[in-house]
């Protein structure tokens, strides 16, 4: 095993890349204009829209500004080893509270996140006694990808597990959503004596066997959030499942269609947030730059692993540490059959609907 020697590292898009970016903007090619259209779709993703977009793009957004934004996050690469699949660059921020008994966090974002998602919460973490740490998952963003099939998130697990621990941290907290979530409760499956606890933002389960039919106001707005879900809203994991190297083919030439692809996401799965612009840009960007196919890759990997309710070899079927979830804005209304309940199959996690939550999801 090769030892545990982190390295500082910045976001250094070349100008080259960046006059590649601006040519491609400069030659969008759009559609005849659809405002007229009564079949449109109900995201916003409109030509008029896009048309907006690449205007700011060219004329005001500034790359520059927003990366030495970003490179104010302390931020680092380690190459770590993981038997059977090679070594991978890890990318990663990591501030310390300097404040005495600091608790470890580990952030984990998803898609169509990045690890500049915790600049929100940032501050506040480290005020409260936390040293926090923000990694790129497997795929995304600065952090490589495994070479061979069958990487499935509780190698990722491992991979972030072993990160904690080469930083000095034996034991450690979780806070996860989409992907990340994932990841973060394989990690408390196969390390419970090293998670202190996890924080969800988002858990998707199968109702109660006793009784999967919703009896509340609550869950009945559970059920019909999850019906619109995925009767108008799936298609996009069905495609990255299934066709992950195809389109992201079709992405990785084409800045505007991933930022199509993205924000239609964006903009649909966090209600009333007011994205501006720049973040749109930006996000679509961190995605860009690296290239988006691995990310995707994460989908066929994964969720063939979700459907048919598959673990870690040799865990529990029940997480033994403890867990809070957070509904989010609009959070739970995807997910049907959801009850509060404690005690019984090991541990306790409580649920609530709050008005607002730290974060974003569907």
């Amino acid at each position: 095993m090769t030892s545990f020697d982190p390295k500082p590292f910045k976001v250094n898009i070349s100008s080259d890349e960046l006059e590649l970016l601006r040519k491609k903007l400069e030659l969008a090619r759009f559609p005849a204009d659809d405002s007229e259209s009564t079949w449109g779709e109900d995201n916003g993703i409109t030509v008029k829209f896009m048309k907006e977009m690449v205007e700011h793009w060219l004329n005001k957004y500034d790359w520059d500004a927003q990366q030495r934004k970003i490179n104010e996050l302390p931020q680092f690469k380690v190459n770590i080893e993981l038997e059977d699949w090679g070594s991978f660059d890890v990318h990663y921020v990591h501030k310390r509270s300097g404040k005495d008994n600091a608790i470890p966090l580990l952030f984990l974002h998803g898609w169509p996140g990045n690890f500049t998602e915790v600049t929100r919460i940032l501050e506040p973490l480290l005020s409260s006694g936390f040293d926090v740490v923000a990694a790129s998952i497997p795929g995304y963003g600065f952090t490589s990808y495994a070479k061979k099939e069958g990487f499935k998130n509780w190698h990722s697990a491992e991979l972030m597990h072993r990160l904690m621990t080469g930083l000095g941290y034996p034991e450690y907290t979780l806070s996860a959503g989409d992907w990340g979530a994932m990841i973060a409760t394989s990690m408390a499956r196969l390390h419970p004596k090293s998670v202190l606890a996890l924080h969800l933002t988002n858990v998707i389960t199968a109702p109660p066997p006793e009784d999967p039919t919703p009896t509340t106001p609550f869950q009945q707005s559970c059920l019909s959030r999850r019906t619109w879900f995925f009767t108008s809203q799936s298609a996009y994991g069905t495609i990255q499942r299934t066709k992950p190297r195809t389109l992201g083919l079709a992405l990785h030439d084409s800045p505007l269609g991933l930022l199509a692809w993205m924000a239609d996401k964006l903009l649909l799965w966090s209600d009333d947030y007011p994205w501006s612009k720049d973040e749109l840009i930006t996000w679509t960007l961190l995605h860009y730059f690296p290239g988006p196919t691995t990310a995707f890759q994460m989908y066929r990997e994964n969720l063939p692993v979700f459907e048919a309710g598959e673990r870690p070899q040799g865990t529990e079927k029940f997480i033994r540490v403890p867990t809070a979830v957070m509904e989010g804005v609009g959070g739970w209304r995807t997910l049907p059959g959801v009850r509060e309940a404690g005690g019984g199959g090991g541990g306790y996690c409580g649920v609530g609907e709050g008005e607002r939550g730290v974060g974003w999801g569907v």
